[in-house]
């Protein structure tokens, strides 16, 4: 049977690394369905380095890295190039950032993208999810 994949935004990631309530539960429940190889999660370096550079100022650089590690032993980060950019700057997406996971995923043929803010992919052409709505429904 063929993987579910996902795109994981930076807020799904952050609210597991940094236990985040009323969030966490969710996206620990996304992610042991990751570990378990369940799905096969990816996000783009975009959110690799916002995760970086959030966590080394709430926990130091070395322990940013430490979670990072973990992270991509769960997590593929996906390549995003010049065509991403082009894509995500012609976009009528209100947030760049936004476009460019938008369109990372739409690249890599990513159908669902997980993200709590779901109001900022209104005119999405995959499924957007929260982590509540994506372990409720699969």
């Amino acid at each position: 049977m063929k993987r579910a994949k996902v795109f994981l935004d930076a807020d799904v990631i952050l609210d597991l690394l940094t236990q985040r309530e009323p969030h966490f539960a969710p996206a620990a429940a996304l992610f042991l369905r990751i570990q378990n190889k369940e799905l096969t999660a990816s996000t783009s370096p975009v959110v690799i380095a916002n995760i970086f550079y959030i966590l080394s100022k709430h926990l130091g650089r070395e322990k940013a890295a430490q979670s990072i590690r973990k992270l991509r032993s769960l997590v593929r980060v996906l390549n995003c190039g010049e065509r991403v950019i082009d894509l995500a700057l012609a976009s009528d997406f209100a947030d760049f950032e936004d476009a460019i996971q938008y369109c990372t995923a739409l690249e890599h043929k990513i159908g669902i993208l997980i993200t709590r803010n779901v109001q900022d992919y209104k005119t999405a052409a995959i499924t957007i999810l929260t982590p509540r709505e994506y372990i409720e429904g699969a």
